[in-house]
């Protein structure tokens, strides 16, 4: 029965790893085919961001902070004191004393300090992690609007080539006196407005990509090629993998629950704190320039008042509202999971609908084109047509790269792109 259970459990086991294996490879698949800016060069970029460098150093800080939690506040303490004896009827006599004394921690509290030294140590790792993520965030946000705005010129700078075929068709019909001088001011009319729009499009463009450029220093512009109009790839496997991956491993969620750990353990150590540490001492003396020494230990206890149950009330009181922010950040993470693996779906959807509403507009628009060459529709209807076309060919461009930004959320959000490094390293 044992042989059984056993073989059961390995066989899960492998079924298991075969779906991650498979998953992961999937993954890698899904990155070749976004429009991202090159992996690696990337993350050095990131490493650099101010940001990122500022949790660094907070790393290094909690690091320092559990050194001295480790080491404790206590010190040696030495005291040398002189002093001079001056009888009635005698001789001076020139004295001296010597002591050295420390607080020694007791109860528990040396092991409590130290552990805090480490809780704060992995809220630190897990803050680094978190401004980490949150950097990748803003750079997908940043890079996707600048390729929406790229894309959009691009776009806009067909629409303008064709406006100008229509221009040049309206002027051979006018000049055969198949067509009123009308058609040839709105043709031309229609050609000044589409290149205006392209030059507004061309400097948002160019605005992105200074922004782009500016906050991301040395992040590679110009390597990713624009793409066409029907690429968004899906996101592989389920959407309940992908929210447990987001969940399972999650900076927000692990820094909440190290700084709840980090205020048990300092509720915890307020509670040793009532028992104060005793001071204990070696001390010597030289009296009576040398006729009396003295040798002796002594021992000091402070005794604990009102100010040390009041702060253990207050780190209980602390502790209480850590563990409600975990509760908090568990909720809020989980449903940012799940909006994001849905918002994903989605798009992936809409911009596939999108893509073939644009097949079909463009080839209406084609054929509203060549029917006023010949004759068979008005210049207007011809330009409805057009303009139709282009709406559609930019709410398919929009749907497309809100398809591939919600999918390189996912990703990032489930540390399969651009993952923060182990430890800071």
């Amino acid at each position: 029965m044992k042989r059984l259970k056993a073989g059961r459990f390995l066989l899960g086991a492998l079924v298991l790893g075969l779906a991650a294996s498979a998953l992961a490879n999937e993954t890698d698949a899904l990155v070749a085919k976004l429009s991202l800016p090159p992996v690696s060069p990337t993350r050095e970029v990131i490493v650099t961001l101010p940001q990122v460098q500022a949790a660094r150093a907070g790393m290094a800080l909690a690091q320092a902070r559990s050194q001295q939690l480790a080491a404790g506040v206590h010190e040696w303490n030495l005291k040398l004191g002189a002093q001079q004896r001056k009888e009635t009827a005698g001789p001076d006599y020139a004295e001296s004393d010597l002591a050295l004394e420390r607080s020694i921690r007791w109860g528990g509290k040396a092991q409590t300090d130290r552990d805090l030294g480490d809780a704060g140590v992995a809220a630190g790792q897990s803050a680094y992690a978190d401004v980490w993520h949150e950097a990748v965030r803003s750079l997908v946000v940043a890079w996707y609007g600048w390729q929406r705005e790229r894309s959009t010129a691009a776009v806009l700078a067909q629409q303008a080539a064709l406006a100008q075929d229509q221009l040049q068709v309206a002027a051979r019909r006018v000049k055969a006196g198949d067509a009123p001088r009308m058609d040839q001011l709105m043709a031309q009319a229609e050609h000044d407005r589409a290149q205006a729009a392209e030059q507004l499009a061309r400097a948002r463009e160019q605005m992105q990509r200074q922004e782009l450029q500016k906050r991301f220093p040395g992040l590679a512009v110009d390597s990713v090629p624009l793409v066409a109009a029907t690429d968004a790839p899906p996101l592989p496997g389920q959407a309940q993998d992908w929210l447990q991956r987001i969940v399972g491993d999650n900076h927000e969620i692990e820094l909440a629950e190290a700084e709840l750990r980090q205020a048990r353990l300092r509720s915890e150590r307020a509670r040793l704190d009532t028992r104060p540490d005793p001071l204990l001492g070696v001390r010597a003396a030289r009296e009576r320039s040398g006729q009396d020494n003295i040798v002796g230990v002594y021992v000091s206890i402070p005794l604990p008042g009102a100010y040390r149950e009041g702060e253990q009330r207050a780190t209980l009181a602390l502790a209480d509202a850590a563990e409600q922010r975990l509760a908090q950040t568990r909720q809020r993470v989980e449903a940012a999971a799940q909006r994001a693996v849905l918002q994903a779906i989605n798009a992936v959807a809409v911009a596939q609908r999108q893509a073939a509403v644009q097949q079909a507009m463009a080839h209406v628009a084609q054929l509203a084109g060549k029917a006023y060459g010949l004759g068979e529709v008005t210049l207007t209807e011809a330009l409805q047509a057009r303009r139709a076309a282009l709406d559609a060919a930019l709410a398919a461009e929009v749907a497309r790269w809100d398809a591939q930004e919600a999918v390189t959320r996912v990703l990032v959000d489930a540390h399969r792109l651009w993952a923060a490094e182990e430890g800071g390293h």
